[in-house]
């Protein structure tokens, strides 16, 4: 008939196109599923109208019309993969290590920086007295070199534990567990970072101190809960990260660490779901400023068991802290002076302090909760 060739013409440019919007947003093996259908289908299609209405269809161009629109589409989809590829390795590569971005490029979630909520660990540092030390630098440039000898082990132990670096803040380290990828036991794994980054200060305190240059000292906060994380910014400028709650907690405890002359503090919900055992004291109950509920906090010394006189101190300590707490403050007072006289402790004079202030001045209904009203 005369329509014949009409009907040659859309069936070239329909089975292209339609094939073209499926091969683009399809798996490579749907795609492969779907050019095998498309195939078989015109197949049929031109058999039934030759022998049932007897009607002779082009059957060259729509067969090399499928053909090269799945070449094209293979091209196509390649170079975008490789595209999406480097933007994950770009984002990520320099926050996590480079096992975590191969897996992720090997099995990549379309969403993965999308915004989600998910629970964390999240882990603060900074320098104590950075100030006066940034000061005894002399210059920008020592400064610079001088805080990149240090940031790099950290970093680097950050990422060996399977942490993700968020961003540095001057003298300060933000970094998270179990994001972008599931991180099992991502608790224990955080706080054996900060165990790792306290012994390899140690080490780079003792070469700082050879070569004539003033020490590092530095306190962690970690804290656990349920944050939005996911690629956050403007159009032009974005970054992966996380934020909520349990960020700001997280980085209240840090600050926390020179009151009580510790250098590792974690909430009670990271405690929660630790499974190695570890030397913990409990150090207070507090109300963070900008928080309205109290959480308890903890000093981590240790991985381990306790033993020797820092467990007979750690027995003394908390049975002075229980006195404390059920507002017994002559004998708390008398059971930390104790502890003070044998080891000495900033912990341990602040709690006498805050005995004799309590001693003075006995609130009516006492809870053991210390209210801070900055951060």
């Amino acid at each position: 008939p005369s329509w014949i060739q009409a009907l040659d013409l859309f069936v070239i440019l329909g089975s292209a196109l339609l094939l073209a919007l499926i091969l683009g947003y399809s798996s490579a093996l749907f795609s492969l599923v779907s050019v095998a259908i498309f195939t078989t289908s015109f197949m049929f299609f031109a058999y039934w109208m030759l022998f049932t209405q007897g009607m002779i269809i082009n059957l060259m161009f729509p067969l090399l019309s499928i053909a090269v629109v799945t070449v094209l589409a293979l091209v196509i989809n390649y170079f975008l993969e490789g595209k999406q590829k480097e933007l994950i390795r770009a984002k990520l590569s320099k926050k996590v290590s480079p096992s975590v971005v191969d897996d992720l490029l090997k099995s990549p979630d379309a969403g993965i920086l999308e915004g989600k909520e998910r629970e964390i660990t999240v882990f603060f540092s900074d320098i104590r007295g950075f100030t006066p030390l940034s000061e005894a630098m002399g210059s920008a440039g020592e400064l610079i070199k001088f805080l990149n000898e240090y940031m790099t082990p950290m970093t680097d132990i950050i990422m060996k534990d399977g942490g993700t670096v968020d961003k540095f803040m001057g003298d300060a380290i933000m970094a998270y567990w179990n994001a972008p990828v599931l991180v099992d036991d991502h608790e224990d794994k955080a706080l054996m970072a900060s165990l790792e980054q306290m012994e390899a200060l140690g080490t780079l305190n003792e070469k700082l101190k050879a070569e004539g240059k003033p020490t590092i000292d530095i306190g962690i906060g970690l804290n656990t809960g349920v944050a939005t994380v996911g690629e956050m910014g403007s159009e032009g400028r974005a970054d992966y990260t996380v934020i909520g709650d349990p960020v700001n907690l997280g980085s209240r405890l840090e600050g926390l660490n020179k009151g009580y002359g510790s250098h590792i503090i974690i909430s009670e919900y990271t405690k929660k779901g630790l499974k190695k055992p570890y030397v913990i004291r409990d150090l207070d109950k507090v109300k963070v400023k900008g928080k309205s509920e109290p959480v308890t906090i903890y000093e981590v010394l240790a991985a381990g068991e306790a033993e020797g006189e820092l467990k007979q101190e750690l027995l003394e300590y908390e049975k002075a802290l229980n006195l404390y707490r059920t507002s017994k403050f002559t004998e708390a007072k008398a059971a930390f002076e104790a502890l003070e006289a044998r080891c000495p402790h900033i912990l341990y004079r602040m709690y006498i302090d805050r005995c004799a202030h309590l001693m003075a001045d006995p609130p009516e209904d006492f809870d053991g909760v210390f209210t801070y009203t900055t951060k």
